[in-house]
């Protein structure tokens, strides 16, 4: 957070830490079933990306999968978030849970029956990204509904560290379960996950939507949601960083299997240790913000996650060693978790729960659109000029992301307070 006038939400009242939130029961339940869920969803990610490049061979079909896969969650998430201020997002999240549920079990009834192809992968991920397009938004802005408005943005951190938990414990676990009991085991465990988190959404009793969205139609909810981004300059920016992040960096997580094989010379599965790094310097990364809390501005969380990225980016692209490649993980790890929070804090703590939904689905859309990008870019050019010189040339398009925020002062940006963000700007091009 900014040193300058820290929003009123996150003020921790005297005497009171960072896991005073966890005696919140709805939200202690939450954090733990989503935790082991989202871990579960990592095992199965690192287990059918390691399938799907033993049967095709190609860094590009990795590609594809994810843009399928995502597609349809950039496409429905504009909607989905004018829909999550508008009816129960509790409700969201149990349908979506359901369905994603159900999809996890027949991919492992594909998968023991011997009838699983590419093709059949791509199909349960299209159906995993309808899903995925209602619930993304839904779920962000639950979490606050959870516990008082004096806590919202440590509950937003702290999900980011949920997530930042299953993806170091996901990976890890998920690697050993695929050695041992196989692809379809790690899948298996991954359809009983959700039990826990469609369990919880039964019995927790959040707060409700504090909106008039539901009042509006769902045209003219989208409309105003995006108007008011577009006449924020913070906001404006959140949503474009996310875009550049998840395009330029988050993609590498979804190439790990060509990467594992074609620069390290490991198995496909060698995604697992790759991406079991990440997780590792994400989870060490926050753990040090939650404690920091406001200490630490949204700017230097930024401006250190691109630098963090380029240093992976490049040290992935200089050596042949799995074990360097790791800490080049590591290090993506740490500047995931300190874009994520930055971003998520800057987007959801300052912005009122009338607006929260929309302003959250199209941050959300940032990131799901950049990661299909990303990866179809990243793992189509490596199939044809090598990884190595594609992995040089993503880290070039962070420098320039790097250089266009420091020059135009754009990053002094991320530190605005609830207040100045209420204060519509017109879109400018800064002087560089």
């Amino acid at each position: 957070m900014s040193d300058l006038a820290a929003p009123e939400a996150d003020e921790v009242p005297p005497g009171k830490g960072s896991l005073h939130i966890f005696r919140h029961r709805d939200f202690r339940l939450f954090f733990a079933a989503a935790s082991i869920s989202n871990g579960g969803s990592w095992m199965q990610l690192i287990a059918v990306q390691a399938l799907l490049f033993d049967l095709t061979d190609s860094g590009a079909w990795l590609g594809f999968s994810t843009v399928v896969s995502l597609v349809p969650a950039v496409i429905l998430t504009p909607y989905a978030g004018v829909l999550a201020d508008r009816v129960s997002r509790q409700a969201i999240l149990r349908i979506t849970q359901t369905v994603q549920m159900v999809m996890a079990f027949a991919l492992w009834g594909l998968y023991i029956g011997h009838f699983v192809t590419p093709w059949w992968i791509i199909a349960v991920g299209f159906v995993n990204g309808i899903a995925t397009g209602f619930q993304t938004a839904a779920w962000q802005s639950f979490v606050p509904l959870l516990v008082p408005n004096d806590l919202i943005l440590q509950a937003v951190r702290l999900n980011s560290v949920q997530f930042t938990l299953a993806r170091a414990i996901g990976p890890a676990v998920g690697g050993l379960v695929v050695r041992f009991g196989g692809v379809g085991a790690a899948i298996l465990c991954n359809a009983f996950s959700y039990l826990l988190v469609i369990a919880t959404l039964l019995i927790v009793r959040p707060r409700t939507n504090d909106t008039h969205a539901r009042l509006q139609r769902v045209v003219d909810g989208l409309t105003q949601g995006a108007r008011y981004i577009w006449q924020r300059r913070p906001l404006r920016l959140g949503v474009l960083l996310a875009l550049a992040a998840s395009t330029f960096g988050q993609a590498l997580q979804y190439i790990g299997s060509a990467l594992s094989e074609r620069l390290f010379n490991h198995s496909s599965n060698g995604n697992a240790g790759l991406l079991t790094a990440l997780g590792v310097g994400a989870l060490l990364s926050s753990g040090i913000t939650v404690v920091l809390r406001e200490r630490l501005p949204r700017s230097t969380q930024a401006l250190g996650a691109l630098v963090l990225y380029i240093a992976s980016i490049f040290l992935l692209a200089a050596t042949d060693s799995y074990l360097v490649g790791q800490a080049a993980y590591f290090l993506a790890g740490i500047a995931h978790l300190q874009m994520a929070i930055a971003l998520n804090t800057l987007i959801q703590g300052c912005v009122p729960d009338e607006y929260r939904g929309r302003a959250t689905s199209f941050y959300l859309l940032g990131i799901l659109a950049g990661i299909p990008i990303g990866t179809l870019v990243l793992g189509s050019l490596g199939d044809a000029i090598g990884f190595r010189p594609t992995l040089v040339l993503d880290g070039l398009a962070f420098v320039v992301v790097l250089a266009v925020l420091v020059l135009s002062g754009w990053w002094r940006d991320l530190d605005a307070t609830p207040a100045q963000i209420d204060q519509p700007t017109r879109p400018r091009v800064a002087t560089v």
